[in-house]
């Protein structure tokens, strides 16, 4: 953990903060967050865990804001959760990858947010640990927060998290690949 301490005279720790349930309402929760970070020059990185395509209004958004930067290590395309493919989104080998390049804005100190879209889904299906997560927030300065989302999140990380907000999606018809709405869906 980091060295550094509060007013109290307590450890001072990175901010985790989880989204869990709907997976496309924890995303947009999550983008939200980017938005608002970026208007107060914050620095701020997503990793999409699960997400894939230039297609997506976020890679679009992330190529024009200062200080916000987006990398993507799915194979889903904007049309797709995981939910409606039935797939996980991502492979072990992706995974492990986003892992790495999460730690790397973990050790560089630079970044003030870090976005893990979908890394929640990813734990019950064993290509994430929740050790791994923990570990980043454990080795974070205590300026980074670290956002976390996905359909469900367990009970060591709920414990641990600063924040927990369960997402649940109450109404919406059924639609086909060809009523989702740019913008709102992707």
């Amino acid at each position: 953990m980091s060295q550094e301490t509060t007013k109290n005279g307590q450890e001072a720790r990175s901010y985790l903060m989880l989204l869990v349930g709907d997976e496309r309402a924890t995303s947009d929760a999550a983008l939200g967050i980017a938005l608002r970070a970026s208007g107060y020059s914050l620095r701020v990185h997503i990793i999409e865990f699960q997400k894939t395509g230039r297609e997506r209004g976020e890679v679009v958004a992330a190529s024009l804001l200062t200080g916000l930067s987006l990398t993507q290590y799915g194979t889903l395309s904007s049309e797709q959760t995981p939910t409606e493919s039935n797939d996980l989104g991502t492979t072990a080998e992706r995974a492990e990858a986003a892992m790495r390049e999460a730690g790397v804005h973990v050790r560089q100190r630079v970044t003030n947010i870090l976005i893990l879209d979908g890394v929640l889904s990813l734990i019950k299906a064993g290509l994430v640990s929740d050790d791994a997560i923990l570990d980043l927030v454990d080795r974070a300065a205590p300026w980074l927060d670290i956002v976390a989302t996905g359909l469900e999140a367990s009970e060591r990380l709920k414990k641990s998290a600063n924040s927990l907000t369960l997402m649940e999606t109450i109404k919406e018809t059924t639609h086909a690949v060809r009523d989702l709405r740019r913008g709102i869906h992707y």
